[in-house]
């Protein structure tokens, strides 16, 4: 099957750039019958050009079928053009099965046939007729007798829905069909067709006149048949009263699935012209152009473009920028030019609340072209909503629809337009907005809205003003103009280089238009991510019309309402990597950034205002610098084109010189295989591609494709080498993650109505965002249960009565009324106490993650206590007042100030919470643990809704709710028993400690760690890699250690992480994942290696990266074509390859049993054995390995193993074969080591990092790194070094290399 007879087959491409061409109009053959039916027939001669008639569709072409449609519906068997037999021919013409319609006789002598067709005629086409006749081709059955086999290739279906076409004749001629008097120009208009599926169509209308007399018959019927013989210099000659000559419109559509408008409009003009100019009948060249169109392929989003050839004129197709977005073939600079800029950020609010939209003008042309302009202006977001750019003057009664919608009519129907009210009215002829005035009191009930009133509908809200002032920058360079440019240019008499250069600087403006109206979308929606939650599908709603300014907040509350926003924010949500997120992460402000500690919740109202950037991305003039692909001339056999082109794909692909290109060619070769019915090949480079550039797979015809395919060649394809990712590959076509229409992401939380099991609560307590880290939640649930009774649940009232408590302390934090220049940055309020007396008087204490402050009665007044770093000593003390004795809380600070507040009953519980914080911040400078602080506080705010919710009888702690308090202070029990002392040596060397395992149900061990410098031309900061042991890559911005909000999931472990180059790292797992360093995703994934790779090296600057797999298989790859520059490397009986080094032009191999030195092409040259080195004859196994350059001529390179179940590093000299030293260290074993100047650091697997001296090979400083293994080492350019652990710590140290002593003491500086 996967051969096929081709060529028995017309076949069509599944890419093409049109799918089908119409003519729309009125000929010899439909006669002239004007729409007001019953008038006399002399009445019809007297006022022909006053008269409107119906258009009807001529003629229909396909790839593969031509139908005409008058007198009767009838196939032209000569298209698609191509050489036919003498016996075809015979047939063809004995059986009368073929004539064009310039064809049908003129003269007198046959009048009467010509009327018996006009009697017997279609009356009209209907979308069901033209679907059907187009969608069956008539073989030459009594020639040729064959069976079809339906394929994917020549499948017959309609290429458009009945839908799309039902009223297309009339769109054609909105103004409805009319016949001149005097020739008049060709006019272009355009069309989205949109079905109800909500699939749009594109098409290019091209109206152009035909000469024709009419004469009129005795019984006063009137007959057309076309005038070829005579100019316009005669146009309005009569040679008698019977007959007159006029102009019939003649429409040509050329309809695609590609907003191509440009494009189409050129190659129109062309076909119109050489009709309008050529000796040919209008068919021939109308069946030229529509199978050269319907046969010719669109690129898929990339670098390269296509370029198809007619009669000698070349036409350029370009691609799409972005895999998710459509291509765009208008001028978007011209609503520049129309509207002022304050109009047009209204238009564009206008849009995003989704107001009912009428544009007006008096150009057809215009209304599509901006109306697609503002559609692409506010990209991602996609108008969902009824879309009709041209009404036709039989439609207007759309405009009085209930509902949301935006429609585009002519001028003259401005006042028809101006009778609805509420209408949002856009003339582009007057370049202004409006608001139709609401008039009765009775329409607000005849309209389906989520507004809340009619105001909701016709206010458009203010563009925020920040994003809005970046924005007119925008605005006043797209103003462009092309006389102003050509003042300064000679005049070109060169066609195609005027093209060319009109082309070129078009695509340039519009990618900054594109880029500028990004950073608007960018800038408005950017605070979106902050309050996402995407491990929880949730979004905090209030919390974000809280950091909304009271000017701002009326819009956001009007966008988040509509049906666009919804779509964006579930694309949010479900964490989707497009276009707006690209350049959000690149813009995004160093604040913005979460870090990887829990989230505190602000106490107060404090907006989280995000900062608009003007950061336009510098789009290439990829026009100009991007390769094209030229398609060969089509011929008359489809076949040999389709095989010709095949073959030019393939040398395409092999001459490649980067991915990118080489991903569009195979993407282009697999839609040529698939036309020519071979469904393996087509899946193989599907295949291919899928590892190159995931995001331009079609993934709906691969998954046709493997339901078409025989199953044996589906299981052949599977088990070949590299093809493993098929099944993963139909898992993203087949269903990618949906989530249930119907849920509301920003909805509120409602409490369980049943007891809590420990996995429930763990989701509840974390979309609640009271904390995320597991040990917490694990400490939390088990202070929630009674000691005294053995359960595994937390029951309904207990948890209730916890929340309760928890949200009450957060609304009395957010009531204290505290000025926002009273607190520090991203400050925080804990807690606040009761009214009562104070050293500073009557007032509030309040604790902060920072400080103690007291805040004065009635005016809210912040007054410092203490910082806790401050704090020497609280005591809890009995003091008397008049009446009684009273519990206060005096704090002492380490000046020997005191504060005392009179706490009465909540002295014991206030004092445990700031015991708590206190604990936390001595553990973090102690430790340099950035995240105990967070942490700490986290645990405040669970303490004290434990201790008030405690109070209730119906709680289940209630009997003991003081000791579940202290078991939660983890942080003043870590203090207690010491815990957070650190050697000296060690705290010299620590800088900090991440944890990126925070949230996360299971710790995972740090396999790899890499930091790559930052580019700050593309405002990339330096980052820090982390792979972990479940296949996730975090990544963190490593000049605050801040966690960014990404991360690249793999299929299993992480192993290695390397940057291959400046833009790309690739991570080695089950396969070689390829991550773009600016944007964090990775598109693109190699998965030639069967088993998992275990090292990656990059050498020759970028070019070549070598990959190794544990079971002995090496690769070398182009990094550029991510090709293999060379057959594969294959290690005999080698089953641990645990990690390869590229030194002077040799690789070296790291196994248990031994080092091997290779030739690049693989023979082996050197080998060090392990079996060797320990006297006793025990086994020894090396876990690592590194080499290290001599400093001087007289001293020799060396390598350095560690061993892997012992304290032990063997020394060879890199030339030698027997080892040259044995160090000896105090732990189980060496799990990684990495070199810092002439320093060794070898960490082991006890948790210490020994640092070595490599002159006298003795170590001189061992560091209490983590309480697991160490498992990755990092070299951050000798800035930092970067070390991971295993899982029962799982977290990261950075340490200063530059400050340390050695065994003498004196420092050793770099």
């Amino acid at each position: 099957m996967a051969g096929g007879p081709a060529g028995s087959d017309i076949l069509r491409l599944q890419n093409s750039f049109a799918d089908l061409m119409l003519v729309v109009g009125l000929d010899e053959n439909t006669g002239l019958i004007p729409e007001k039916s019953g008038m006399e027939p002399s009445g019809v001669m007297d006022q022909l050009f006053l008269l409107k008639f119906e258009p009807q569709v001529l003629s229909a072409v396909s790839s593969n079928t031509m139908m005409h449609f008058f007198p009767h519906p009838r196939q032209d068997f000569e298209y698609p053009l191509r050489q036919l037999d003498s016996k075809q021919h015979m047939f063809l013409k004995s059986a009368n099965a073929y004539q064009t319609l310039d064809s049908i006789p003129k003269s007198k002598f046959n009048r009467a046939m010509h009327q018996s067709r006009l009697n017997t005629r279609s009356t009209s086409v209907t979308p069901g007729s033209i679907s059907r006749h187009m969608s069956i081709r008539r073989p030459y059955s009594s020639m040729k007798k064959s069976i079809h086999v339906p394929n994917l290739a020549s499948s017959q279906q309609f290429p458009v829905s009945d839908e799309v076409i039902k009223s297309i004749q009339f769109f054609c001629f909105p103004d409805d069909l009319q016949i001149k008097k005097d020739n008049t120009e060709p006019s272009v208009h355009f069309l989205v067709l949109t079905d109800i599926h909500g699939n749009k169509t594109y098409a290019t209308c091209i109206s152009f006149y035909r000469p024709y007399v009419i004469e009129k018959e005795y019984d006063g019927s009137l007959i057309p048949h076309l005038d070829l013989s005579r100019d316009d210099s005669t146009t309005n000659a009569c040679t008698s009263s019977d007959m007159l000559h006029c102009y019939i419109p003649v429409c040509c559509v050329l309809i695609s699935k590609c907003p191509y408008f440009e494009t189409m409009k050129e190659s129109l003009s062309y076909m119109v012209h050489l009709i309008q100019t050529g000796c040919e009948d209008m068919y021939t060249y109308i069946k030229l152009f529509a199978h050269r169109l319907t046969m010719t392929p669109t690129p898929p989003p990339g670098r390269v473009a296509i370029e198809f050839c007619i009669q000698e004129m070349s036409f350029i197709i370009n691609p799409s920028h972005e895999a998710e977005k459509q291509v765009i073939d208008i001028p978007l600079y011209l609503p520049f030019l129309i509207f002022p800029p304050e109009e047009i950020l209204r238009i564009i609010a206008a849009i995003l609340v989704e107001n009912r939209i009428v544009f007006i003008a008096s150009n057809y042309a215009l209304l599509t072209i901006i109306m697609e302009s503002f559609l692409n202006f506010i990209l991602p977001f996609e108008w969902k909503y009824t879309y009709v750019p041209i009404l036709s003057s039989k439609s207007l009664e759309l405009l009085e629809a209930p509902g949301t919608f935006m429609m585009g009519c002519h001028s003259k129907y401005k006042q028809e337009v101006n009778q609805v009210e509420g209408l949002v009215v856009v003339d582009i002829d007057v370049g202004s907005l409006s608001i139709n005035p609401e008039i009765g009191e009775d329409s607000r009930s005849s309209r389906s809205s989520e507004y809340d009133s009619m105001e909701d509908i016709a206010d458009i809200p203010d563009i925020p003003e920040g994003a809005a002032k970046l924005f007119l920058n925008v605005c006043h360079k797209a103003k462009f103009q092309f006389d102003l440019v050509d003042t300064k240019r000679p005049s070109h008499f060169n066609l195609n280089a005027e093209r060319v250069f009109r082309r070129r600087k078009i695509q340039a403006l519009n990618d900054f238009i594109v880029s500028g109206c990004l950073e608007l979308m960018v800038n408005l929606f950017r605070s979106v991510v902050t309050e996402t939650r995407v491990e929880f599908k949730r979004f905090n709603k209030q919390a974000y019309l809280d950091s909304k300014s009271g000017g701002e907040k009326s819009f956001y509350e009007k966008v988040m309402k509509t049906s666009m926003f919804k779509k964006f924010l579930k694309d949010r949500i479900n964490d989707k990597t497009d276009y707006w997120v690209k350049l959000e992460v690149k813009t995004r402000p160093q604040t913005k950034t979460s870090e990887s500690g829990p989230c505190v919740p602000n106490r107060r109202p404090q907006l989280r205002k995000q900062p608009s950037i003007a950061i336009i991305p510098v789009t290439p003039d990829l026009s100009q610098n991007s390769p094209v692909f030229r398609v060969p001339d089509l011929g008359d056999k489809v076949i040999v084109y389709l095989k010709e082109t095949i073959r030019l794909l393939s040398a395409a692909v092999q001459k490649s010189q980067h991915f990118q290109e080489r991903a569009s060619y195979i993407y282009l070769l697999g839609m040529f295989y698939l036309a020519c019915n071979k469904l393996r090949e087509a899946l193989e480079n599907f295949i291919s591609l899928a590892s190159l550039d995931v995001q331009i797979l079609p993934k709906k015809v691969v998954t046709e494709i493997c339901q078409q395919i025989e199953e044996s060649e589906l299981q052949d394809l599977v088990s070949q080498p590299g093809n493993q990712a098929l099944h993963d590959l139909l898992g993203v076509t087949g269903a990618e993650t949906v989530y249930q229409s119907h849920r509301r992401f920003e909805e509120s939380i409602d409490l369980p109505d049943k007891d809590l099991y420990y996995d429930d609560f763990v989701e509840c307590v974390s979309v609640m965002e009271m904390t995320s880290d597991t040990d917490t939640i694990g400490r939390l649930f088990r202070a929630l249960i009674p000691s005294q009774i053995h359960q595994n649940f937390i029951d309904q009232e207990t948890f209730a009565a916890f929340t309760h408590c928890w949200k009450e302390n957060s609304k009395q934090c957010l009531n204290l009324g505290i000025n926002d220049a009273d607190l520090l940055e991203a400050e925080c309020v804990l807690k606040v106490s009761s009214l009562c007396k104070t050293d500073f008087g009557t007032g509030r204490v309040a604790l902060t993650d920072r400080r103690l402050c007291f805040v004065k009665d009635v005016c809210s007044e912040l007054k410092d206590i203490t910082r806790l770093s401050q704090i020497a000593e609280l005591e809890k003390k009995t003091m008397f007042s008049i009446i009684n004795k009273v519990k206060v809380l005096r704090i002492k600070g380490v000046d020997g100030v005191r504060f005392t507040a009179w706490l009465k009953e909540e002295r014991d519980d206030f004092c445990l919470l700031i015991e708590e914080m206190w604990a936390g911040k001595i553990v973090s400078d102690s430790t340099k643990d950035i995240h105990a602080i967070q942490k700490a506080a986290q645990n405040v705010l669970l303490v004290d809704a434990l201790l008030q919710s405690g109070l209730d009888e119906e709680t289940a702690h209630h009997g003991n709710r003081e000791e579940a308090a202290r078991q939660l202070c983890f942080y003043r029990k870590y203090r207690e028993e010491g815990h957070h002392n650190v050697p000296e040596e060690t705290k010299e060397v620590l800088q900090n400690r991440i944890d990126p395992n925070y949230g996360e149900r299971e710790r995972k061990t740090v396999h790899a760690l890499l930091y790559t410098p930052g580019v700050p031309e593309h405002s990339i900061s330096p980052r820090l890699w982390v792979g972990l042991g479940d296949g996730k890559i975090k990544v963190y911005n490593a000049s605050q250690w801040l966690l960014e909000s990404e991360f690249v999931q793999t299929k299993q472990s992480v192993t290695c992480l390397v940057a291959v180059d400046k833009r790309h790292v690739w991570a080695g797992s089950y396969g070689i994942f390829i991550i773009d360093i600016e944007t964090i995703r990775s598109n693109k994934t190699l998965m030639d290696h069967q088993e998992i790779v275990m090292d990656i090296v990059s050498i020759d600057d970028g070019r070549y990266a070598f990959t190794a797999s544990i079971n002995g298989i090496i690769m070398k790859w182009d990094v550029q074509k991510l090709t293999q520059a060379q057959p594969p490397i294959r290690l005999e009986n080698v089953k641990d390859l645990r990690s390869i080094k590229y030194y002077q032009n040799h690789i070296w191999c790291g196994t248990w049993q031994k080092i091997l030195k290779l030739e690049e092409s693989g023979r082996i040259l050197q080998e060090l054995d392990f079996t060797v080195v320990d006297p006793k004859f025990r086994p020894v196994e090396m876990d690592c390995f590194l080499i290290l350059k001599a400093e001087r001529p007289d001293e020799k390179d060396e390598i350095w193993a560690g061993c892997r179940r012992e304290g032990q590093i063997i020394v060879w000299d890199i030339d030698g074969t027997e080892p040259t030293h044995s160090i000896k260290l105090d732990c189980r074993g060496i799990s990684d080591m990495v070199i810092q100047t002439r320093r060794i650091w070898a960490g082991s697997k006890d948790g210490r990092i020994y640092l070595i001296n490599s002159d006298t090979k003795k170590p001189f400083r061992i560091l209490l790194a983590h309480d697991d293994a160490v498992r990755s080492l990092c070299n951050a350019n000798d800035r930092y070094i970067l070390s991971g652990s295993g899982s029962s710590d799982g977290k990261i140290a950075i340490w200063t290399p530059n400050d340390m002593r050695t065994e003498s003491g004196t420092y050793m500086g770099i």
